[in-house]
């Protein structure tokens, strides 16, 4: 009896937190969404005020153009001629020449031009002339009016109007739906936005109500406009000369509802173009709809959550254990792993310093092999020479190119031999710079690729460093090498040069080859590390340049972009005496 009465306790203890969870979880959501909607709401207005400030600009600069355009043409001295035979003769005819052919026509936007007088037109390029410019209506900027203009068929443009001597003056006539068309026509997206364009005085209204760019007098506008909620709103914050937002009820003239919309309005000041108050507003149903239908969703599907995860929370007490389980395999799995990776790196670097071994004991066993075949070679060539009589001067000189050949011949593989010597005890001795890179070429000369230039420039004829000349040599036949083999495809130029200071020597070696990434660049030092194909290095070369630089107290560093070649440049101590003895 006890322990039912404490099971049903708990049981609905347990039900009743689930209930205040679940009530609090959908408060919290209600508050989440509305903090959302807040947040949309400002986003909406700032991008709404964007889109306004960006049309008032482009009006701004349109209006400017078009004062300038006018200040320019009637400043003509051309037209100021024809202005004057105009009033001396009452000849129009140059005058509206010099009126219709001007800068003001290549904009398509212009329609007309007028001459007036204290409000009467005398001369127009349209030849009509029931034109009405209203008294007072528009603004005055830079000496230019800008006025709406009413036609004889009841159409509305824009007057530009510059006032002349003796009461004269010449207006510009532009096309207001075309003009409305230029500046916002392509802005608007939903067919339930708005741009409207209201003239400062409150007099015309500019906006696309139906898909058609209307111009229409304020006055004849009725409530049952489409426009007319948006209108009210930018009517009153022009009276007022400050920008801001807010709702209204929309009109949608196409299917005639009613929506909920939010205007955006920035007034005509002289912080802004001046003339045209400008409002964007947005069919904001539009906008939070479906955020108000997802809140709804997800309080229904709130229950439905709340549910799957009591019984999620279960099955990942089960699933957590058995992940558990499977990490302390994987780990298992991943230290065995590692140390197989060693092993096999361990091996593979054993296997190249077998292979480097073998290839040195060989390179002296080749040597050897070559200097027994070469030493009868020079000498018959040198016992030919001598028994050769003076009057064989042909004979004599091809035996004589045989014997400089083969003593050429004699120098490579010798220098190929101290190379490949191993070099236990370093001997130390006086080592110039110039010397030691001329034979380093000559020794590198049959790598040399058909399509690579090898260019030199030597500044270090009386100078020495003081160093293990087979080590510097093999460390300058490594940099040589690699440039040959970066250049190997597409040829190029190596360049090798020298230079001192006061302090040090520089050895640079410099390809056009096709450069060294930045991924590969932080490891071109390092020992084994190699990007060539398999058995085509070794992954040793730049170790041993850095080895043996650091090893005569100098330092290498690299210079190098992708698709122009690698410099390595080398600096080594200078010394101060030259030629004097060795050391070990």
């Amino acid at each position: 009896m006890g322990r039912g009465h404490t099971g049903r306790r708990r049981f609905f203890l347990t039900l009743g937190l689930t209930l205040a969870l679940v009530v609090t979880g959908m408060v919290m959501i209600g508050r989440v969404f509305q903090k959302y909607e807040s947040i949309i709401l400002t986003g909406q207005d700032d991008q709404m005020f964007g889109l306004a400030r960006s049309v008032d600009r482009s009006v701004a600069s349109y209006l400017s153009r078009y004062r300038s355009n006018l200040i320019y043409v009637t400043r003509q001295r051309g037209f100021q001629s024809a202005v004057e035979t105009w009033q001396e003769s009452g000849e129009p005819g140059q005058l509206l020449e010099r009126m219709r052919d001007n800068i003001l026509f290549q904009d398509s936007l212009i329609t007309g031009m007028l001459a007036l007088r204290e409000g009467e037109v005398l001369l127009s390029t349209e030849g009509e002339g029931s034109y009405r410019i209203p008294a007072g209506a528009g603004k005055t900027e830079g000496g230019i009016g800008v006025r709406p203009c009413i036609d004889g068929d009841g159409g509305v443009r824009l007057a530009f109007v510059r006032e002349m001597e003796d009461g004269l003056s010449f207006a510009a006539l532009l096309d207001l739906s075309a003009f409305y068309q230029r500046v916002a026509g392509d802005l608007t997206f939903g067919t339930e936005d708005r741009i409207l364009l209201l003239d400062a005085g409150g007099q015309t209204l500019l906006h696309n109500p139906k898909g058609t760019v209307r111009v229409d007098a304020v006055e004849g506008l009725s409530e049952s406009a489409c426009d007319f909620g948006g209108l009210t709103y930018l009517l009153e914050q022009q009276r007022l000369g400050v920008q801001g937002a807010a709702f209204y009820e929309g009109y949608d003239c196409r299917q005639g509802s009613r929506y909920a919309a939010r205007i955006a309005a920035i007034p005509a000041t002289v912080d802004t173009n001046g003339f045209f108050a400008i409002g964007v507003s947005v069919n904001y149903d539009g906008v939070v709809g479906p955020l108000h239908l997802a809140a709804i969703r997800l309080l229904a599907y709130g229950g439905m959550v709340v549910a799957g995860v009591l019984l999620l929370v279960g099955l990942t007490l089960r699933i957590r254990r058995r992940n558990e389980e499977d990490l302390r395999e994987l780990e298992v799995l991943r230290k065995k792993n590692e140390a197989m990776e060693e092993l096999n790196r361990q091996t593979q670097e054993l296997a190249h310093h077998q292979r480097l071994e073998t290839i040195g004991t060989l390179t002296s066993s080749i040597a050897h092999e070559f200097n027994n075949l070469l030493t009868p070679i020079m000498g018959y060539s040198l016992l030919t020479l001598e028994k050769l009589p003076q009057e064989e001067a042909e004979l004599y000189d091809n035996v004589l190119e045989i014997y400089n050949a083969s003593r050429k011949a004699k120098e490579i593989i010798s220098r190929l031999s101290d190379l490949s010597r191993k070099n236990t005890a370093l001997t130390f001795q006086y080592t110039p710079p110039d010397e030691l890179v001329r034979r380093v070429l000559e020794v590198a000369a049959p790598a040399q690729p058909h399509g690579v230039e090898v260019r030199t420039e030597f500044n270090c004829s009386c100078l020495w460093v003081y160093g293990n000349e087979l080590q510097l040599s093999q460390m300058l036949l490594n940099l040589v090498l690699n440039a040959f083999q970066a250049m190997e495809r597409s040829g190029g130029t190596l360049r090798v040069s020298t230079w001192a200071d006061e302090s040090s020597v520089f050895l640079r070696v410099s390809d056009t080859g096709p450069g060294i990434s930045e991924q590969t660049l932080p490891h071109i030092f390092e020992p084994f590390y190699t990007t060539k194909e398999a058995g085509k290095g070794t992954g040793l070369g730049l170790a041993i340049v850095r080895q043996v630089v650091e090893e005569h107290g100098g330092t290498v560093s690299v210079e190098t972009a992708v698709g122009r070649g690698a410099a390595f440049l080398v600096s080594l101590p200078l010394s101060k005496e030259g030629g004097g003895g060795e050391e070990e």
